[in-house]
């Protein structure tokens, strides 16, 4: 096996999903604790192994990387209001909280890029 950490935990997750999808396709009577998780993180995984690749092929890698993230961003913040638009009987969620500190967090660092001009 090669010496690169990463290459090894590339080999070692592959191996692990693949014995949870040969679990998950005998049928376990149900669906197990924690699969919506994983699922997500996988589709995560998946779209950033993607831009990882695609910008791999461009001189400018740290741009395109950047681009990509905040495109998602952006795409991921419209279902967010989407989906509190469309639930307003549901109320706040505790997760609210953290999403309004992080989104502050994103304004005051892009308020810095543009600098005291605005």
């Amino acid at each position: 096996m090669t010496a690169d950490p990463l290459a090894q935990q590339i080999a070692q997750l592959r191996s692990q999903l693949t014995a949870v999808d040969a679990q998950l396709a005998r049928g376990t009577g149900g669906v197990p604790a924690g699969l919506e998780d994983l699922k997500e993180a996988v589709d995560n995984m998946r779209t950033n192994v993607w831009a990882v690749l695609s910008a791999s092929r461009s001189k400018e890698y740290p741009e395109f990387i950047a681009r990509f993230r905040l495109r998602r961003a952006i795409d991921i913040l419209k279902q967010v209001a989407e989906e509190i638009d469309s639930s307003p009987g549901r109320g706040a969620r505790p997760e609210f909280a953290e999403l309004q500190i992080q989104m502050q967090r994103v304004q005051e660092s892009m308020a810095r890029t543009r600098g005291p001009a605005g």
